[in-house]
């Protein structure tokens, strides 16, 4: 058990976890996690801010016994709903059901299904600080970092902001605080890490955020994963500016990225075609040919050419019954928020029935890119079909980016 006082009457009561090795099933952890809470004392009684993972509940109940009685504590403020930071919740209502839990309106919608129970509430509002024994807390909205329920909470008169999943990393650090962490080097390195497998796809309101963050003044972030950011505040909030702004997506209407798969050399035809009219046009266009062997390589490629085009074409032959799954595993790496705004389309040759391209459309849809209805034909192309890619180049290069 680890408990620390953070500031007068301010304490941390989380819990450190070292074992951690993956989170959310994808995200790998080598340097461990932590589960972070807080507890503050007021003239009123004790505020706790955020619960825990549910298999630390025990251990978590009794840091916070360490500091007051169970019984003592007022409120519960929750900035996030996701099961690491809320599954303890339940058996801390247990214990006191009299605990009125402070949160935004869907992170209160989403503990209604994760506890099961009545509780006491009160809903979080950026226009309406709440006034608890003496101190002022002022709600920041943190939207979509990265759930939507995110409400940073700013203790006015200590300067400190409590901010969940943002601005902290996935770093178990027996010093808690992040001016005693011997390996700063280390730490800022999983900070970059946790941002591009958590907070990258939201980058846009990371920005948003930023810029209300900014106009606060702030000695301390309290986060919910990795040590409290007591020294060099102003550098952690640039860390996030610049990753936000590297991770920005981008959609350049003169910027055509073709990726695509051939086996007999049907669709690599199409493909070529559809380089040479757009480059004549003038675009610039990221040409990805790729196969069992290259793909590994070649991905990180054109994941990031796909970032910044305004127009995106898939060139897959049917496979039996579906597109070449390579396909599938690139499009598993686009967040919906990087398809929004974006045109994109499907084309490939086949054989039997040529359901590749529909399939492709439909999930390029799913991650919310405008689709062009696509292009395909049977074998090799005939006169017509040469005709028919013609007036597909027509309606993708005449598409209102």
């Amino acid at each position: 058990m680890q408990t620390l006082e953070l500031k007068k009457d301010f304490y941390y009561v989380g819990v450190i976890d070292h074992a951690l090795k993956v989170f959310d099933v994808a995200v790998r952890t080598d340097e461990g996690t932590s589960y972070n809470s807080y507890l503050l004392k007021t003239s009123e009684g004790f505020v706790l801010f955020d619960g825990n993972k549910e298999v630390f509940a025990d251990e978590y109940l009794a840091n916070i016994e360490e500091i007051a009685p169970l019984s003592a504590i007022r409120y519960l403020f929750v900035a996030h709903t996701e099961p690491d930071h809320s599954g303890a919740i339940e058996a801390l209502l247990e214990k006191n059901p009299d605990i009125t839990v402070v949160a935004s309106r869907p992170a209160l919608m989403n503990l209604d299904k994760i506890i099961r129970r009545p509780f006491r509430r009160i809903q979080m509002n950026p226009a309406s600080p709440l006034k608890i024994g003496g101190y002022t807390f002022r709600f920041v909205s943190g939207l979509l970092l990265h759930w939507p329920d995110v409400m940073f909470t700013y203790i006015e008169e200590l300067r400190t902001l409590v901010s969940c999943d943002a601005f902290g990393a996935h770093f178990a650090s027996d010093a808690i605080l992040l001016s005693k962490e011997p390996d700063k080097e280390r730490y800022y390195k999983a900070v970059e890490y946790y941002f591009a497998h958590i907070m990258a796809p939201f980058a846009s309101y990371v920005k948003a955020a930023i810029e209300r963050v900014k106009a606060l003044e702030i000695d301390m972030i309290c986060p919910g994963h990795g040590p409290v950011v007591d020294t060099d505040v102003g550098k952690q909030i640039g860390l996030y500016e610049k990753f936000a702004a590297e991770y920005l997506p981008v959609s350049d209407p003169r910027h055509v990225s073709v990726v695509y798969a051939s086996a007999y050399g049907y669709t690599e035809k199409m493909a070529l075609y559809l380089k040479r009219r757009f480059e004549g046009d003038g675009f610039k266009v990221s040409f990805h040919k790729i196969d069992a062997l290259n793909y590994a390589e070649t991905k990180p490629l054109i994941l990031e050419d796909i970032r910044t085009s305004g127009l995106v074409l898939l060139g897959s032959p049917t496979l039996v019954g579906d597109a070449i799954g390579l396909f599938y595993d690139l499009l598993t790496c686009i967040p919906w928020t990087e398809g929004q705004g974006k045109k994109a389309s499907a084309f490939g040759d086949y054989g039997w029935s040529g359901e590749a391209v529909a399939h492709l459309s439909e999930r390029l849809r799913q991650l919310r890119f405008q689709v062009i209805e696509g292009y395909r034909a049977c074998f090799k192309m005939s006169g017509d079909d040469e005709k028919a890619l013609a007036a597909y180049f027509d309606r993708l290069a005449s598409a209102k980016q």
